[in-house]
């Protein structure tokens, strides 16, 4: 059966079918409704080309007769090529009817086709194949729409153009031509018509593929609700299997590790050795082949082609971009073993701060015994930057802590108001007057802590005519009146020594120096020891008659 004998067909049946959905009314009117029908542009489109099938089926027989009378070899190519054209453009006219009638869909290639196709590649194309196959299904209507946009612009400029030389070729006065010129003229003209009635019957035709495309997928839309639930109870619902599956496994895997590791380190050293940290590397490089196993298995079960192979291009993904990062993961593997540059125990500085490595893992804590707020946290790839020495025993962690009293530059006196890994503040005992110091700017400013201990300096200066007593009775004298004043002071209690000794003696005045030696509970009051240490001194001096240098 031919294509024309089919539509004619479809027709008839088209009119029996609906002969049988009319009213009593309607059957004695069947005329009228034949008549409705063949109105249906679809309809009259497939019968256009039908006729165009028909009329260029009729030219390829007028050209074969012509080719078999050709006598060059050229002018049978040129037939050829013509004869070519034509059955090319039958075959568009065959496919676009079927367009038509079915909508753009198409019958799914033949699953032993879709393998030979693939036959050449690699494994791992023949598991992707299905991905792949699924991808180029979501975007088929897609690109069959663009490609009808595609004709359709390319038509409305073909038919545009061809107007233009129509047009250009009405002004050629053909009563000024001879009867050969006006024979070839005529043949052009009809030539650019054909050519324009042509190209206005495709760009019809696309059209109308068109139109009939975009109207069958309106009707097949659904709902945002119905495509929210449509995922939830496939993909959706199959990706959250794989990941609870996932993360299972490593919950699973982690918690029997923390109650290994709670039986191994009850004692009092939990230190862990080469091979405990050797057997929990693998124990977690087991846990991620597990837990991926696992993805893999719901995905297995669950039948879902298209997920499986996204999650392998993922995986593969990750492996390419983290190929070139192997040897910082070489150096964060060492550092879990204990073997690395920096090691458990020992000690590191941080920003001119001495920090000391609690536990290696993937985030490492550190912190500082003296400061017991100042905490940092460093991932491997970062602490695989720093060499960690062993500790001192009478090392120090840092020149002071927060509510120590310290000096710098020489003359700069204040409480350690807070300390961070940037910056230290001294300020006023009671808080005031904070000045903000960078760490390294305070380590470099020489700094004293006056609450491990400090030593109070004062100068006094006697007359000469002291001078036969000034080296052992004044120096005496002055110690005790002092001591003696100093212990009623509420920071008594923590002087530790003091001495009067004699720095030099000249011609008009000897000069005392007074030596204070206070611990740490002190130090807050040092400015106020110093003016003490003066004020006893000059009570002294006038107790005994001590003449004063002004």
């Amino acid at each position: 059966m031919n294509i024309n004998s089919l539509i004619h067909s479809i027709i008839f049946i088209f009119t029996i079918f609906s002969s049988h959905a009319l009213s009593a009314e309607d059957v004695i009117k069947p005329q009228n409704n034949l008549q409705e029908s063949a109105k249906d542009p679809a309809i009259i489109k497939l019968v256009d080309i039908i006729q165009s099938i028909n009329a260029r089926k009729k030219e390829i027989g007028e050209k074969l007769q012509s080719l078999k009378k050709a006598k060059t070899d050229q002018e049978k190519e040129k037939i050829q090529s013509i004869i070519d054209t034509i059955q090319q453009g039958i075959s568009d006219q065959e496919t676009s009817f079927e367009m038509i009638l079915t909508a753009g869909i198409e019958l799914g290639i033949d699953e032993t086709a879709a393998k030979k196709e693939f036959d050449w590649q690699q494994d791992l194309i023949d598991i992707l194949q299905p991905f792949l196959r699924e991808l180029h299904k979501i975007t088929e209507n897609k690109r069959k729409l663009d490609t009808l946009h595609y004709k359709i612009v390319f038509h409305q400029l073909q038919i545009q153009r061809i107007n233009e030389a129509l047009k250009h070729i009405s002004k050629v006065d053909k009563e000024s031509l001879q009867n050969e010129v006006l024979v070839e003229f005529e043949r052009i003209i009809k030539k650019w018509q054909d050519q324009l009635k042509e190209s206005t019957h495709l760009f019809e035709v696309a059209q109308l593929q068109r139109d009939e495309m975009v109207q069958f997928q309106t009707d097949q839309e659904i709902s945002f609700v119905e495509y929210i639930q449509e995922i939830a109870a496939g993909r959706g619902a199959t990706l959250l299997y794989a990941i609870t599956a996932f993360i299972g496994v490593c919950s699973i895997m982690l918690l029997f590790l923390r109650f290994i590791s709670w039986i191994t380190n009850r004692r009092e050293d939990k230190t862990r050795s080469y091979y405990q940290r050797v057997a929990t590397l693998i124990y977690y490089f087991l846990m991620v082949v597990l837990a991926v196993i696992a993805f893999f298995y719901v995905l297995e079960v669950r039948d879902d082609p298209v997920m499986t192979g996204i999650t392998i291009v993922l995986l593969i993904s990750v492996v390419w971009v983290l190929k070139s990062s192997i040897p910082t993961y070489i150096d964060e593997i060492r550092l879990l073993l204990n073997t690395g540059s920096a090691r458990e125990g020992e000690a590191i500085v941080y920003n001119g701060i001495l920090m000391q490595i609690e536990s290696l893992h993937y985030y490492t804590n550190l912190k500082n015994p003296l400061l017991p707020d100042l905490k940092l946290r460093l991932t491997l790839s970062e602490l695989t930057k720093y060499v960690s020495r062993p500790i001192l025993s009478d090392e120090p962690w840092f020149p002071c802590k927060k509510g120590d009293y310290v000096m710098v530059y020489g003359d700069i006196f204040g409480m350690v108001k807070y300390i961070t890994h940037e910056n230290i503040a001294l300020s006023l005992p009671d808080g005031t007057m904070p000045i903000t110091y960078t760490i390294e700017d305070f380590l470099i400013a020489n700094p004293r802590n006056f609450s491990l201990g400090f030593i109070a300096k004062t100068k006094i200066g006697i007359d000469n005519k002291n001078q036969p007593i000034s080296t052992v009775e004044i120096p005496r004298i002055m110690t005790e009146g002092i001591q003696q004043g100093l212990s009623k002071e509420n920071y008594g209690n923590a002087l530790k020594n003091l001495s009067v000794h004699l720095q030099k003696g000249c011609s008009t005045f000897l000069e005392y120096e007074i030596i204070a030696v206070f611990d740490g509970t002190a130090a807050s009051e040092y400015y106020c020891i110093l003016r003490d240490l003066q004020r006893y001194a000059i009570e002294i001096c006038n107790q005994r008659k001590l003449m004063l240098m002004e």
